[in-house]
């Protein structure tokens, strides 16, 4: 039939506009792993890898800097607040502009994120007797509720809650396969009907003056990080058109711009028209609002749009490679340095994020030399 034709024909022109911003960004550059999924060259890759370097040193500002000590720590954690949407949408920007995905990739993904959440409860378990046997000189070890703790760590529970963004990502590999046989309209269609959700609960949580999100776990967020997620897909193409438009001096500025204005707007909102439980507002819960969906694409867009050195690249790759490990170990050992490092002021705050940035990081290199290191630092 003659729709049908013209619409083979819109897809064919559409696959070759995107080939060619591709080829104007990052030289076009393409291999196939045994995943069925393509790669790309270096440079489009080490670009990625400094999105989630950022991200990643963003997550542990979340986790480090306290909302409630002091206006600086304040606007510091909300700063930080990009991580989680650009750890989605760098996971976009790769796997859905691949063309289509079978289960076999997905379903290795969601065996390895399972490994290696089950590996993780188990090294914490050990290690948590061991400093009894150590302090009370008794050894306990309740085998029994291991697997309760892994469940828990999906779920947001638990010592080791922050594996609630691994159980996320499953999520998103399941919906992975279904995904990718979508037309270019098909997943725009979807993106615009998920930015419709995610602006809707952001709006009606102001109204109310109360975040819609605090009744859904972020484990099952799924309108948000999906939205985050197939706006990595379309990301590309954003930054082509604003490379056509502005220059990086311009953009830049934008996006300092727009910082100011999201952190005044994150401050005043959750410091004074929403107050969960009494408390300053998470960041967590301004991830549906177009402001920061603006935020992000520009910061997101900019990374993309910096020309980085052999040097630079090489250092991001070795870098991006702890990024996992730092975001696992963090969280647990935050704890541990709170109780040596008391945070009463923004210099004592940093010192502390640095801290632990460091440490997990070095951990992270340490346990990467070992022949299991790839169980536990890598999905």
């Amino acid at each position: 039939m003659i729709w049908i034709r013209l619409l083979q024909l819109y897809w064919i022109d559409a696959k070759k506009n995107l080939h060619k911003i591709r080829k104007v960004i990052v030289g076009g550059l393409k291999l196939e792993d045994s995943s069925g999924i393509i790669l790309t060259d270096r440079q489009r890759n080490s670009n990625i890898d400094l999105t989630r370097i950022f991200a990643c040193i963003a997550v542990v500002g979340l986790h480090t800097f306290p909302r409630e000590h002091s206006v600086g720590t304040l606007l510091v954690y909300y700063l930080c607040g990009f991580a989680i949407p650009f750890f989605f949408m760098s996971s976009g920007y790769f796997l859905l502009n691949r063309g289509i995905v079978n289960w076999n990739y997905p379903l290795k993904k969601a065996f390895s994120i399972i490994r290696l959440v089950v590996l993780w409860n188990l090294v914490y378990d050990i290690l948590k007797s061991v400093f009894e046997v150590y302090s009370t000189g008794k050894l306990n070890i309740e085998w029994l509720d291991i697997p309760q703790d892994i469940i828990k760590s999906f779920l947001q529970k638990g010592e080791m809650g922050h594996f609630w963004y691994l159980g996320a990502l499953i999520i998103i590999y399941m919906l992975l396969p279904w995904i990718s046989q979508k037309l270019l309209e098909q997943k725009k269609i979807f993106l615009f009907s998920m930015g419709i959700v995610c602006f809707t609960v952001q709006t009606v949580s102001l109204v109310m003056t109360y975040p819609l999100q605090a009744g859904v776990i972020q484990t099952f967020r799924v309108w948000t990080w999906l939205f985050y997620f197939l706006l990595g897909s379309f990301i590309e193409i954003i930054t082509f058109r604003l490379k056509n438009k502005i220059h990086f001096d311009a953009h830049l500025i934008l996006t300092v711009v727009v910082t100011g204005i999201v952190l005044a707007f994150h401050y005043y909102v959750g410091t004074r028209v929403i107050l969960l439980e009494g408390k300053i507002l998470k960041a967590e819960y301004f991830y549906d609002s177009i402001l920061d969906v603006i935020w992000v694409v520009l910061f997101f867009s900019l990374l993309l749009r910096i020309n980085l050195s052999k040097r630079v690249e090489e250092f991001i790759q070795k870098f991006a490679g702890l990024t996992l490990g730092i975001y696992i170990i963090h969280f647990p050992l935050r704890l541990i340095v709170a109780r040596i490092l008391k945070v009463n002021s923004l210099t004592e705050a940093v010192c502390f994020w640095l801290i632990v940035l460091i440490i997990s990081a070095g951990i992270t290199w340490i346990i990467g030399k070992t022949k299991i290191g790839r169980y536990l630092t890598k999905i």
